[in-house]
């Protein structure tokens, strides 16, 4: 009888990133996920966003998702853009875009977004951050938004 190789996944978790009130144009970064333990060999990422429930996105917009990376150095620790490892505001320069969430043609106030997006090789600490593009600020209040992550790796069965 042959092994087959099949992804073992881990339990949802969430990404701590503070979504509520982004404005237009603004980002925020989530705080890292430090991968040593899991060794995660591919993460998929689940974004829920709310648009402002006073007034509606423009057509076609998006929220942006990219990748941030560090290389978990104890000293100096390398992140992409220079992000830090806690939630905070963040401007992706360089930072690889994971994908977008994008409105309606016809959106309406309090639209909800939804996203999901694989990283592969997310390296021994991980982010991600979310640049607003859509035309107004999203909703104020945190529990209309979440970002949840569920490692894969594969396992000989």
């Amino acid at each position: 009888m042959a092994n087959e190789l099949k992804d073992k996944f881990s339990t949802s978790a969430a990404l701590t990133i503070s979504l509520g009130g982004l404005a237009d144009g603004a980002g925020r970064q989530s705080s890292l996920v430090d991968n040593s333990a899991s060794r995660d060999q591919d993460v998929m990422i689940f974004v829920k966003l709310r648009a402002d429930t006073a007034a509606a996105p423009d057509a076609d917009a998006v929220c942006e998702v990219y990748l941030l990376r560090g290389d978990a150095d104890a000293t100096d620790e390398h992140v992409t853009d220079g992000a830090g490892a806690s939630d905070a505001a963040f401007t992706p320069l360089n930072a690889p875009l994971v994908g977008v969430v994008t409105t309606s043609g016809a959106p309406s106030a309090g639209d909800v977004l939804y996203g999901e997006f694989l990283i592969h090789r997310p390296g021994p600490t991980w982010g991600i951050a979310v640049a607003n593009r859509t035309g107004q600020a999203l909703s104020s209040t945190s529990g209309d938004h979440w970002v949840r992550f569920v490692g894969l790796n594969p396992e000989v069965q």
